[in-house]
């Protein structure tokens, strides 16, 4: 296990007063010194932090949250979701419970304290499309926090905490629940799609540079499916135009898959290469997207913001009224697989799902084909002509 980082605070006989200099240092996950906050031995939480006469040392709650996060190696997104709930709940905490993280130990946590942030968390009914949000912002929030109890109790931080009568009450409370299919529009994307192949040549380089960039990137997600975090933490080596695929590591949940592409795909790549400047050797570590674009200097790979703002200015330029993002071209890539009668353990494969469940969720019967169906039986439907009644 990697080293934890542990910031204890200690109550000394007497008024429990430190000075700054007196607090024992602690090291942070970025390296710099800090110091621990002492509390007096009159501030303790609870009969679980008692005072012994001569020292006792006490690892608060906001601590173990800090060896959470600094034991475990999260993805960055799954980082920032996890802080995101777990935060959320401290906040509970300290508000409906009376439990001040940075003072309270850790064995204050008690199952009753995570039920009743789900009872708050947990829509009484999913018929909206706002009670759609609430309900999974609720199931990102209860997961991130039964995964730090997981943690206090398999490293023995929380030894008494009992994870699996927390999971058996969770599961009691969470009503039946499945996400509805995603909202895919094939012809907007392929609006999209369309549009980026067919813009003109720039006169000015770096115009030039960019519009091969957009046309590859957007052509590399349409066709591979790759989330848009996996799509700028991609390398030139990672990309084999011999065979076609792309190898992307380290991805959600830690995994490790192969995207497949086509030749238009392919070829719209290599233009975009050639156009920055890159050589034949030693360009293995260049990002496959840059940031900037500025021939012979690739510089650092593009970022999410980056590739959601250009998706959404395309969105701009060509009418788009339906909420278009990076990852609607992963929705996208999953319906035609469906449409074109692709089995559903390979699409299971190609978007790298760890359960077959969420691929059905995401692989659903396209809502053109539902309305093909429905009309073959009550005839084709036509807008009815205005009314000025």
């Amino acid at each position: 296990m990697p080293d934890r980082v542990r910031i204890m605070c200690t109550y000394t006989e007497g008024n429990g007063d430190m000075t700054t200099d007196q607090r024992p240092e602690i090291k942070s996950t970025n390296g710099e010194l800090k110091h621990a906050r002492i509390p007096r031995p009159e501030e303790s939480p609870g009969d679980g932090a008692a005072v012994s006469a001569q020292t006792n040392t006490i690892l608060t709650l906001e601590t173990a949250v800090e060896m959470f996060f600094g034991d475990l190696r999260l993805a960055p997104r799954s980082r920032k979701t996890d802080r995101q709930g777990i935060s959320k709940f401290l906040k509970h905490l300290e508000a409906h419970e009376g439990i001040d993280p940075k003072l309270a130990p850790v064995e204050a946590l008690l199952t009753e304290h995570v039920t009743s942030f789900a009872a708050i968390l947990v829509p009484a009914d999913i018929r909206s499309p706002e009670e759609v949000s609430q309900m999974r912002t609720a199931q990102n929030n209860l997961a991130a926090v039964r995964k730090l109890c997981s943690y206090l109790s398999a490293y023995d931080l929380h030894p008494t905490l009992a994870t699996e009568r927390l999971r058996v009450r969770i599961a009691a409370m969470m009503p039946r629940f499945t996400p509805p299919p995603p909202d895919v529009k094939l012809p907007d994307l392929e609006r999209i799609v369309a549009h980026v192949s067919s813009v003109p040549m720039q006169e000015k380089p770096h115009l030039e540079l960019r519009r091969r960039k957009v046309k590859a990137m957007v052509l590399f997600m349409f066709r591979t499916g790759v989330r848009v975090s996996e799509l700028c933490a991609l390398r030139r080596r990672d990309v084999d135009l011999d065979a076609g695929t792309a190898g992307i590591y380290r991805a959600k949940g830690g995994k490790s898959r192969t995207v497949h592409f086509d030749v238009e795909t392919a070829k719209a790549t290599v233009t975009y290469w050639n156009a920055r400047g890159d050589q034949i050797r030693g360009s293995g570590a260049n990002p496959a997207y840059s940031g900037r674009d500025k021939v012979g200097e690739p510089g650092r790979g593009i970022s999410p913001r980056t590739v959601e703002h250009i998706v959404a200015e395309l969105c701009m330029e060509l009418g788009i009224e339906s909420e278009v993002t990076p990852h609607s071209f992963r929705h996208g890539l999953a319906t035609e697989l469906v449409r074109r009668r692709v089995r559903e353990s390979t699409v299971q494969t190609i978007l790298g799902h760890a359960s077959p469940q969420t691929t059905r969720i995401y692989v659903h019967q396209s809502g053109m084909d539902v309305a093909e169906e429905y009309q073959d039986a009550f005839g084709t439907y036509t807008k009815p002509a205005a009314s000025h009644d």
